[in-house]
């Protein structure tokens, strides 16, 4: 509704001078409500919006949430990436160290995930000197911290920068996209260390990123659905309640592949496998494994692809369902060429037509 208000103003009143800046809350407020996949060209008109009107405020403002919204959408890695080099290159013409510094370690994080050795991502001491001084900043890079330690399995590291990211504790009157995903996320991670510690903190603040996902699941199943599934999905893992564990998984991945989140149907897959292997059902939770370790490389993350296919080999060994379908060992080639499941994705994506926003508000 009051994106719908902003737009006709704007149209009404004829102003360019702010136009960048409502472009990118109002698309922001579309994710909740629309395929998020759908709302990303607004930002880049957005963004060109902004730069036509000489303001570079509302174009760097776009910029960002296209960068970090096409991110959490689980575009491919290997576009996803030029879209950051260009993003980061009008940082830098602008010298604007607050834009650079929420969105560097991202790109650190996209660089591990791939395993590419030729990252020229390197914090510069002012952006370091910044982060340290803003507390918007320093939440940013725990929870990017947070985010990586999770994805590649490193506990403890996880848990100390979880405990920093919910210390921080801020508040914004804003919400975007990027909000879900970190809600998402740190309740996965609260659902682990729960498991782990047995900790009822844990158990709450779990609660309460699910209780989040189930608002906004309300609104747009499309967006977050699959999200709420696997947080339930873990909720039941963490009390044992393996019927409804083995169902949850299951419909989330359902709703992962539905909704076309490569990334986090691949998650889903790394969870249950992981659940199914603690249930020692270990021939389950090889195919779950194998799974996420098609799906990651598809998404690009090759090196997290690599290092589950070598977690499957020295905890599991070498078994009949190994030996009858080897996993492929996929080098860290990242062209950008796209397979034909993710190409049809893409166009199917792409058929939603440039006037979503008008539709939509």
């Amino acid at each position: 509704r009051y994106v719908r208000i902003g737009r006709n103003l704007l149209d009404r009143i004829g102003s360019k001078e702010v136009a960048g800046e409502v472009i990118a809350i109002g698309t922001q407020i579309m994710c909740f409500l629309e395929p998020v996949q759908a709302t990303l060209e607004i930002h880049v008109q957005g963004h060109d919006t902004a730069m036509a009107a000489g303001d570079t405020h509302a174009a760097l403002y776009n910029s960002a949430c296209y960068i970090a919204t096409s991110f959490w959408a689980g575009t491919k890695l290997s576009v996803w990436r030029k879209q950051y080099a260009q993003a980061h290159r009008l940082g830098e013409e602008h010298s604007h160290l607050t834009f650079l510094a929420h969105i560097i370690q991202l790109e650190k994080n996209v660089s591990m995930l791939m395993g590419t050795k030729d990252s020229n991502v390197t914090e510069i001491q002012y952006v370091q000197d910044l982060r340290e001084g803003n507390p918007h900043a320093s939440y940013t890079f725990a929870l990017q911290k947070m985010y990586i330690s999770f994805m590649l399995r490193e506990y403890e590291q996880m848990k100390a920068f979880a405990e920093k990211y919910f210390d921080f504790n801020l508040h914004t009157w804003a919400l975007l996209y990027l909000h879900t995903a970190h809600t998402f996320y740190a309740g996965l991670v609260s659902f682990w260390v729960y498991r782990q510690s047995n900790d009822p903190m844990w158990a709450e603040r779990a609660r309460k990123a699910k209780f989040m996902m189930k608002k906004w699941a309300d609104c747009n199943e499309w967006n977050f659905q699959n999200k709420l599934l696997l947080l339930e999905a873990e909720e039941a893992f963490c009390y044992n309640d393996i019927d409804s564990a083995k169902s949850l998984y299951e419909k989330a991945l359902s709703s992962a592949r539905e909704h076309r989140f490569i990334h986090e149907e691949a998650l889903t897959h790394e969870l249950a496998g992981h659940f199914f292997l603690e249930i020692e059902m270990k021939d389950t939770a090889v195919e779950h494994f194998m799974q996420a370790h098609e799906k990651y490389h598809s998404w690009g993350a090759v090196a997290k692809s690599n290092a589950l296919f070598e977690f499957v080999q020295q905890v599991l060994g070498t078994m009949s369902s190994l030996d009858a379908s080897p996993l492929p060992n996929f080098s860290s080639s990242t062209d950008g060429h796209e397979d034909d499941g993710v190409k049809n994705a893409r166009k199917r994506t792409s058929e939603w037509s440039a006037d979503t926003w008008d539709k939509s508000v």
